[in-house]
């Protein structure tokens, strides 16, 4: 329009920019009287022609108003205002999409990027550069600036086009965007379909500038089998069966055959086949039933069909903690007993336990009165405890029990080799137990943390108080607090105890409570003591009367937290629960995007469970399956016995994260795993232009498909920086103005001549 009013009016001068104006300066109350006179030529025209023919009169009264209008715009003295000005440039912010969906075919044999690059071409840049400074940004996650269109490259793992958008308004002060040209497929990771929230559309509306968009993606869908999603539980239970459920996109393809496979750490543990006789989304249930306990990577895979090009999104690999359902214990008590009621009430309230418990009220010797029929009681089932079903425990617990008379003696050796294979065993005093049972010598023995004597060796010494050794003040099984002094205390306010078994020789392990005055060896009597025997733990609390800390402790006005805490802390170590472990490494994510930097935190504990101070740490990173390592990071911990240590990743597949620690107790490890994703969301998402359409629709925009090309854009003119020569031209001084508004009246005198009305 300035351009155009600056031709008519310009009359050949230096004018560069023209506005329409008012140059009349009659007041309001010039203008009512004008108004009303013009109302009373309407109204006595109209009552003259009352008695004319309708059409005759329409006409007149049509050219009468054209008059009055005329009228009007002569006191308005419309007019032309002509200006030289300089003008501030403003920005053109084009949005170039530089997400890994840009790398896929688009039509007429080019990729996505290429397409999106031919449709800036240097004639339209230019013409671009005359009134506005370009800014360029690629566009994935966020908007960041780049320099040429050289330095796009489609790399982005996945596209949030709203937030980029909104990066490049806020860079910008209102008014300084002549407007926004989003170049790109619309497939958007962020986006659920086409259609915008009401947030969405209030945000874009908010953008100051219009909004253009440009799809360069294909007309139609390419053919492709990709991984939408893959439902499954952060957690699973060992041996229970645990459900997957991948959702696989069909696109541009019918009658679609091919084999999905779930597997782990290279073993396949399901199979089925995708069945798809149109495009859309179908989902594939697998199950299967984890044997161990850990953390693992699984891998969902689609068979791809001859000639698939976009390959990357038919893997999908996800991690699973695979952890108990219940701890399994068994408890077997030689006879009924007030410290056997204790424990087993504890196992029993403990909804994480499934308890099985044995009391021998009668052995093959005892004395039978009765016939066997008529005996509640069953028999003690050796064979189906200690050899088929033993593997099947987490824990096994023997209170003041003596496997002589049952014929177990052969059974002793499976008990050890099952501990020794990672089962937890716990022996608590009494006269049946340790040498008073009868241990000594035997292959349970080895596992125990010291030698037993030949004898019966429960002594009643009347009360004594347990003592917190050293060891235990910071050992799990005995941390009732986390501040050693506020432990101590609590250890010592305990009720007494009444006997314990005496060991003969002390082997190793850690004694976490003692006897305040007999000795063996020439150190305290071991009341409590942990141990490692191969791969499992053993607990052997030498009294009987630990039941004094449940019933007695609740009797004399006090509480029997400590009692529950303490048998809770056993069970965890005794069963190895990982927050336990002395070594722990852990990744601060289980998946990473490709490229992102983790962070590994490895945490270091001696044997006494006190922080290892300034260890050596060596990071490990094993591809999935590798044998060697595939990077390796040292650094040291500090003073809280941590060490944290980062690494980029800029490949993507399964890994598995190994520490190695060189404390004061030897050197120990851990491991974890993760997953680096190689099947970005971006490639999961079709081309979107209806979002792209929504898009410039609510921003007031236009959208384009590629073949339209980017010119006539509707853009914000450049501010106007400083007027340097205005002129005012009434609108009557042009001729061909005049002639105008002269034909309205001409007209109307001419056909009231011809109709007879003067």
């Amino acid at each position: 329009m300035s351009a155009w009013l600056t031709r008519l009016f310009g009359d050949g001068q230096a004018f560069n920019h023209a506005r329409w104006v008012l140059l009349s300066d009659w007041s309001g109350w010039a203008w009512a009287g004008a108004l009303l006179l013009c109302a009373v030529i309407w109204a006595l025209a109209n009552h003259n022609l009352r008695a004319r023919p309708s059409r005759q009169r329409r006409i007149l009264l049509g050219l009468r108003g054209l008059t009055l209008l005329v009228f009007l715009t002569l006191l308005a003295q419309p007019g032309v205002r002509l200006e030289d000005v300089t003008r501030e440039r403003n920005h053109l912010a084009l949005l170039l999409d530089a997400s890994r969906s840009m790398s896929l075919p688009a039509e007429g044999g080019l990729s996505r990027i290429e397409a999106l690059k031919a449709a800036l071409s240097p004639q339209q840049m230019a013409m671009w550069a005359q009134d506005h400074v370009i800014d360029l940004y690629a566009v994935s996650e966020r908007a960041q600036p780049i320099g040429a269109l050289a330095d796009l490259h489609a790399e982005g793992g996945a596209s949030d086009l709203l937030r980029a958008l909104e990066d490049v308004a806020t860079r910008r002060r209102a008014g300084a965007l002549a407007g926004i040209v989003l170049i790109s497929d619309g497939a958007d990771t962020s986006a659920r379909g086409a259609a915008l929230t009401r947030a969405e559309a209030a945000t874009l509306g908010r953008l100051e500038a219009p909004l253009h968009t440009l799809y360069v993606g294909p007309k139609t869908p390419i053919p492709d089998l990709g991984i939408e999603a893959v439902h499954h539980d952060d957690f699973a239970f060992v041996r229970n069966a645990v459900s997957v459920s991948v959702d696989i996109r069909v696109d541009g393809l019918s009658g679609v055959q091919r084999a999905v496979t779930l597997s782990s750490q290279g073993r396949r543990l399901a199979r089925r086949l995708l069945r798809a006789e149109r495009p859309g989304v179908k989902r594939v249930d697998f199950e299967f039933v984890p044997d161990e306990q850990g953390k693992a990577i699984f891998e969902v895979h689609v068979e791809p069909f001859v000639g698939e090009r976009v390959l990357e999104n038919n893997t999908r690999r996800f991690v699973m903690r695979v952890i108990r359902d219940k701890i399994r214990v068994l408890q077997v008590v030689g006879r009924p007993s007030w410290d056997q009621r204790s424990l087993r009430k504890l196992l029993k309230k403990n909804p994480n336990v499934d308890l099985i418990s044995f009391f021998i009220l009668r052995t093959n010797a005892s004395l039978n009165i009765t016939r066997k029929e008529e005996l509640s009681l069953i028999p003690f089932p050796t064979q189906e405890l200690f050899e088929v079903q033993l593997g099947s425990f987490d824990l096994i617990i023997f209170q003041n029990f003596t496997y002589r008379g049952y014929h177990m003696r052969r059974y002793l050796p499976m008990i050890r080799d099952y501990i020794r294979g990672g089962g937890g065993f716990v022996m608590i005093g009494g006269d049946q137990s340790f040498a008073s049972g009868g241990y000594a010598g035997t292959p349970l023995a080895e596992c125990l943390p010291f030698a037993l004597k030949a004898q019966a060796d429960y002594v009643e010494e009347g009360p004594f108080q347990a003592r917190l050794t050293h060891a235990g003040l910071r050992h799990p099984i005995t941390a009732l607090h986390l501040i050693p002094e506020e432990n101590r205390a609590l250890w010592a306010a305990l009720p007494a105890l009444e006997g314990f078994n005496a060991p003969q020789s002390l082997r190793g392990g850690a004694v976490l409570l003692d006897h305040p005055s007999a000795q063996v060896d020439g150190a305290p009597t071991p009341i409590l003591t942990a141990a490692d025997c191969g791969a499992g733990r053993v607990l052997a609390l030498s009294s009987g009367t630990t039941w004094y800390w449940d019933l007695v402790a609740t009797g004399e006005g006090g509480d029997n937290r400590a009692y529950y805490k303490l048998w809770g802390n056993a069970i965890r170590w005794l069963i190895r629960d990982p927050a336990l472990r002395p070594v722990q490494v852990e990744a601060d994510r289980d998946r990473y995007p490709l490229g992102a930097e983790a962070t590994f935190t490895v945490r270091a504990l001696n044997h006494d469970y006190q922080p290892a101070l300034d260890a050596p740490v060596r990071l490990s990173l094993y591809r999935e399956g590798g044998a060697s390592p595939w990077r390796q990071i040292e650094g040291r911990t500090d003073a809280r016995g941590e060490a944290l240590l980062r690494h980029p990743l800029p490949e993507g597949g399964g890994f598995r994260v190994e520490a190695l620690v060189e404390t004061a107790s030897g050197a120990l490890r851990d491991a974890d795993h993760f997953v680096v994703s190689t099947d970005p969301l971006e490639l999961q998402t079709p081309a979107n232009p209806a979002r792209l359409a929504a898009m410039a629709e609510a921003a007031e925009g236009e959208a384009r498909e590629a073949e339209a090309g980017l010119g006539g854009l509707s853009l914000s003119a450049p501010q106007i920086l400083r007027v340097n020569r205005r002129q005012d031209t009434p609108l009557w001084a042009a001729w061909w103005v005049f002639i105008l508004a002269l034909l309205p009246p001409s007209f109307e005198w001419y056909l009231r001549r011809r109709w007879s009305l003067l």
